[in-house]
């Protein structure tokens, strides 16, 4: 997925992502695959995740 108009600072590294949740980088990826979470690829080849949906996930009721 690539969205060359989104802003840098709405965006976290895979890494960053997993620290918030406490699970590996690999359950993220995983993640976004299964639709939970969106991502778009940098101009280096790197996926990054939107903050949004990591918010909206980490107050999720259930979680």
């Amino acid at each position: 997925m690539t969205q060359p108009d989104v802003d840098p600072m709405d965006l976290l590294t895979p890494q960053e992502v997993a620290q918030a949740f406490r699970v590996d980088p690999k359950t993220v990826r995983l993640w976004a695959q299964e639709g939970r979470l969106r991502w778009v690829r940098t101009l280096g080849g790197h996926c990054r995740y939107f903050k949004s949906d990591v918010q909206r996930l980490l107050t999720e009721p259930g979680r």
